[in-house]
């Protein structure tokens, strides 16, 4: 599973789980868990998937929340120190990515080297992550941090960009039912859709259906001090058929989504079908990087005698926009769910319907 890369591709390895029984897992009266390990770099890795009630006076449903944790089994806190290690929950084709968290020096740090994933489970349900068979799929990535190079600037390693990275792109959201779903959730709760990548951050979907808002959220470690600012636009159809016009905003770790309310949560719906499609247009417009420029002073060798008069004034290059080509919206086809190999994104669904329940 693991792969040994040079200096730009350090070495990494993943586990694909697939939990089963999970139904079981959430509602036994008793707390039930999985278990397995990884093992990166002569180094295990303890890999725990358990139910979590954060409010046991309450015994509200929507308290209770699935946890995966990552933790280095007699790990140095120096060695986890130099790890990046990744946890996802994907959708029911074990495809995409739905929820996922990724560690930063801070967080690996104040954990004593171990990574923390909650979920709520209505969510995780309204998300299209359970499969019919009663099973969901669980990633663990672990990878080599990169040690600053010890020539300074004259070697150091740089990020590998390439050359056709997509600057606009759309995604979309598919809800079965948005009146299950509302009924599904609580007030504050969302449905997520899957991760795409767009202009080289990480973006997805989640709609609430109690307030009747839809956003759009670029995806950020805790240590993320990037700014990406993106043109976007919602369009919904089927309950509700409203669009969003186009609007602006800048992605931070402070500000890491955009929403727009689509109707008051008081308005009735008067479509004829309970089934609702959210796609949202995004455009990242591409950071400015500062130029040093040329100076207006021309430069005369000294063996050669002209006089100053007769030198003309250096004139400067006009400058150039770079214009980034609106790429036409992609809209994938849902792969079959046995498969593991795609690598395309898809159009996120809906499935309110919750797991079975495994006696």
């Amino acid at each position: 599973m693991g792969a040994t890369g040079s200096r730009s591709s350090p070495p990494t390895e993943k586990l694909l789980l697939s939990i089963k029984e999970y139904s079981k897992l959430m509602r036994a009266p008793v707390r039930d868990h999985h278990r397995d390990f990884i093992r990166f770099r002569d180094l295990w890795w303890d890999i725990t998937v358990s139910s979590e009630r954060l409010n046991e006076e309450t015994g509200v449903s929507g308290s209770d929340f699935l946890s995966v944790s990552l933790f280095g089994v007699q790990n140095s806190l120096e060695s986890s120190l130099r790890t990046d290690i990744s946890i996802e929950i994907l959708d029911k084709t074990g495809l995409y990515t739905v929820f996922q968290r990724e560690s930063s020096r801070a967080t690996m740090k104040g954990s004593a080297g171990s990574l923390v994933m909650y979920v709520r489970r209505s969510e995780l349900e309204a998300s299209s992550c359970i499969r019919s068979n009663d099973s969901f799929y669980v990633r663990c990535t672990i990878k080599e941090r990169l040690r600053p190079s010890l020539l300074g600037n004259w070697f150091s390693s740089r990020p590998e960009v390439s050359g056709k990275v997509a600057m606009a792109r759309s995604h979309t959201l598919t809800v079965d039912s948005l009146g299950q779903l509302k009924a599904a959730l609580l007030p504050r709760e969302c449905a997520y859709s899957t991760r795409f990548t767009v202009g080289g951050s990480t973006w997805y979907l989640k709609l609430n259906p109690t307030l009747a808002a839809v956003h759009l959220v670029r995806a950020t470690k805790e240590d993320d001090e990037t700014r990406t600012t993106a043109e976007l636009s919602f369009t919904l159809e089927g309950a509700v058929n409203v669009k969003s016009g186009k609007m602006s905003h800048t992605f931070d770790r402070a500000n890491p989504d955009c929403m727009f309310a689509y109707q008051s949560p008081e308005e009735p719906s008067t479509s004829t079908t309970d089934q609702l499609h959210v796609q949202c247009c995004v455009k990242v417009i591409p950071a400015v990087v500062p130029t040093a420029v040329p100076s207006r002073a021309a430069t005369v060798p000294r063996a050669v005698d002209i006089p100053a008069a007769k030198i003309p004034a250096a004139v400067l290059p006009p400058a150039e926009s770079i214009l980034t080509p609106l790429l036409t919206a992609v809209h994938g086809v849902e792969p079959d769910s046995e498969s593991l190999n795609g690598t395309t994104m898809v159009e996120g669904k809906v499935a309110v319907s919750g797991a079975k329940t495994v006696n």
